[in-house]
């Protein structure tokens, strides 16, 4: 992966605090009501086979009598640092050729989908019990291999562990306990700020707190130990030739730095491990079972399997074992293969699942090919629908032109990029990304060409002439302009709008006249701007909130992102994240923008793991101190309208990472439209056809199975 999409993958890991599958509620200014449901159905359209990745695994458990029966989840796992999975659990019996969903009953208290799967554990004894860890509906076991789920507890939980009959499980409640194959769950550790991780070797367990403290298990009872970092405990590994030695992955309390801290008198006392080894972090740490004292780390970029001997040496002397097609590594499960001195290994990672023969030298194919988890940024769709832009997480865009049956080009780009279709559907279309420049292709994204290698975002089109477009591009020194192209954005110069950090731009379909400005930093209040003479002159828009993004981040958190009816342009819909409560405010102009009125507020849910907002110590290069770009990217929050609409007033959605909504009345009511997908996390949106196009984290793009205007 090259430097800039890890610097991007990088800040993505810190963007999302959390995604849920709970009921989201809709308020007014005034009072608070339930949102309604429409009961669409959905169809996931890809795309598969993306550059050859799938997406990410944090969860996955297979029968050691019969290695081709797996089951595969994707999540968070032991720290919602990263932007979650929310793909379900998927099962295959012959070895990867062929997934399939299992999620019956895998449901969470407001009846959708428990998709945020953490960990899944499998009886080996009893193959058709198998359990799985959730972060909004808790633990859920299935007797018949997955067939179908009922829930056991309801508390977030993580990672599960084996001690002779008595099973243990990290939960939100502390370290919980069964010893009836996890049907019934006590508390065995009570942890206020809950458990993170629990794990067993050679007969000893440990467990990891969220306030970052070391346990061990004696008997029935628990001894608390040290306390590696300054943060949460996000993994634990015990040599199990040597259960003294335990390593542990940690972020600093200010920091993401994933940094591993050693103990080698069973957990009492720590050193820290020479953070600077690592490409970004050791996100992932394992002993192996077959080589005495050697731990694999799943380090974060540097494209293989670490590992070295486990010795509480703080600059140890590093290998690199497998090689695989990817970079972010989630967990190295090590487990008994053909060699009788090394492991093999199966490796969960933002590409997908991969098998190792042998963890400390050679490859790993994909287990995941043709499993549609991937995590999309964007989608644009042609307007006559048959050709779909996505761009994924960890991934480049990818492109299909049979409106998503197959998805053969693997287009420009990193991640966090943005996806645009001309409106004339001429077949131009545009992926732009605010570090790599803006792609353009001529021919239905089949192939492109580079218009500019300057950051760039929020495409958008002059509805009076099909040459003009406008965007947010940055200059030599980095700071942000809006510009103007003449030829499609075959090159772009400066449009001579006077704004300090603008980072949306949005014209009216209806009226190329009418145009919003939205600006600001992660230093600085977002501000809305218009004009209704196509920029001779620009007023501030009244009625919107003054922002106060978190200082802390280098990212901007509290954004503005404006949409105008496609029909009428003093009709101007505004969404705003407030990072106070997580929530998505919903402001309505009828006046082209001069003046908003706040007309819902779509309220998010605490998850119950809060995720700190850190620091990150090191790049792979130095990022924009002022973002200017991401937006509303990460965060969600797109207000899109049904730009053809047969009659009436234009749908609208709104996507938010607690659910997408869907208004009839140009924002004065809304249904929620996703309970029966699977994920519930969506950022960009698309129409085509009168069908809604949605980019989830978790199952690419989901389309309406029927048009919905």
């Amino acid at each position: 992966m090259s430097a800039s999409k890890i610097s991007l993958k990088i800040s993505l890991c810190v963007v999302f605090v959390l995604a849920a599958l709970v009921v989201v509620s809709i308020s007014t200014a005034v009072a608070q009501t339930p949102a309604a449901s429409k009961n669409v159905q959905w169809v996931s359209i890809g795309p598969r086979d993306a550059g050859t990745w799938g997406g990410k695994a944090n969860a996955f458990a297979y029968v050691q009598s019969n290695p081709k029966t797996m089951y595969l989840g994707g999540g968070w796992g032991n720290t919602p640092r990263e932007s979650p999975s929310q793909m379900g659990i998927y099962r295959t019996t012959n070895g990867g050729k062929k997934w399939t969903a299992a999620n019956k009953g895998l449901t969470s208290s407001d009846g959708t989908i428990s998709s945020v799967v953490n960990g899944l554990w499998l009886d080996q004894n009893n193959p058709s019990v198998v359990l799985a860890s959730t972060e909004f509906g808790g633990t859920f076991k299935s007797t018949d291999g997955g067939s179908a789920w009922k829930n056991v507890d309801p508390s977030e939980s993580t990672q599960f562990s084996l001690v002779g009959s008595v099973l243990y499980l990290a939960s939100s409640k502390g370290v919980l306990q069964s010893t009836d194959d996890g049907s019934t769950w006590t508390v065995s550790l009570a942890l206020t700020d809950g458990a993170t991780t629990v794990i067993t070797a050679a007969g000893v367990t440990y467990a990891g707190s969220t306030d970052g403290d070391v346990y061990q298990l004696n008997g029935s009872s628990w001894t608390k130990l040290g306390h590696p970092g300054t943060g949460a405990i996000h993994e634990l590994a015990v040599d199990p030739f040597n259960t003294k030695v335990v390593y542990a992955s940690v972020d600093d309390q200010s920091a993401w730095n994933q940094c591993p801290h050693a103990s080698v008198d069973g957990g009492n006392t720590w050193v820290a491990v020479n953070c600077n080894l690592f490409s970004i972090g050791s996100q992932t740490i394992a002993f192996s079972n077959v080589t005495q004292h050697r731990l694999f780390v799943g380090d974060d970029g540097s494209g293989c399997i670490l590992y070295f001997t486990g010795d509480g040496n703080p600059n140890p002397t590093l290998n690199c074992g497998v090689t695989y097609d990817g970079t972010d590594i989630r967990y190295v499960i090590p487990v008994p293969g053909n060699s009788k001195t090394d492991d093999a290994c199966y490796i969960l990672q933002d590409q997908g699942l991969y098998y190792a023969p042998t963890c400390s030298s050679g490859n790993a194919p994909l287990l995941t090919p043709s499993m549609n988890n991937t995590l999309v940024y964007d989608v644009a769709v042609s307007p006559d629908g048959k050709n779909v832009e996505a761009t994924l997480q960890d991934n480049d865009s990818t492109s299909s032109q049979d409106g998503g049956k197959t998805w053969p080009v693997s287009g420009p780009a990193g991640e966090g990029a943005e996806a645009r279709y001309h409106p004339d559907n001429s077949g131009y279309c545009y992926v732009a990304h605010p570090d790599e420049g803006l792609y353009v292709s001529k021919d239905g994204c089949k192939t492109w060409s580079m218009g500019t290698y300057t950051g760039i975002e929020s495409v958008t089109f002059d509805p009076s002439n099909a040459e003009n477009l406008y965007a947010v591009t940055g200059e030599s020194n980095g700071n942000p302009v809006v510009s103007e192209s003449t030829n499609k954005g075959m090159s772009w110069s400066g449009a001579g709008w006077k704004f300090t950090n603008p980072y949306q731009v949005a014209v009216a379909p209806s009226d190329a006249q009418s145009i919003v400005v939205a600006t600001g930093t992660s230093s600085t209040p977002s501000q809305l701007y218009y004009s209704h003479d196509g920029g001779k002159t620009w007023t501030q828009s009244s009625g919107l909130p003054t922002t106060q993004p978190l200082a802390e981040m280098w990212f901007p958190t509290h954004r503005f992102f404006a949409a105008f009816d496609p029909l009428d342009a003093k009709t101007v819909l505004l969404s705003d994240h407030d990072p106070s409560t997580d929530n998505v405010l919903i402001y309505s102009s009828a006046d082209g923008g001069q003046t908003f009125t706040l007309v819902n507020t779509f309220v998010q849910p605490v998850g119950q793991r809060q995720w700190p907002h850190l620091l990150r110590p090191k790049e792979e290069r130095n990022p924009h101190k002022d973002s200017f770009y991401y937006a509303t990217r990460f965060y969600a929050n797109r207000v899109v309208f049904n730009p053809t609409p047969k009659s009436g007033n234009p749908d609208v959605v709104v996507t938010t990472r607690f659910g997408a909504f869907l208004s009839a009345d140009l924002g004065t009511t809304w249904t929620r439209i996703d309970t029966t997908a699977v994920p519930h996390h969506f950022i960009g949106a698309a129409w085509a056809q009168g069908y809604v196009y949605l980019a989830s984290f978790g199952e690419g793009v989901i389309k309406s199975k029927k048009p919905l205007q």
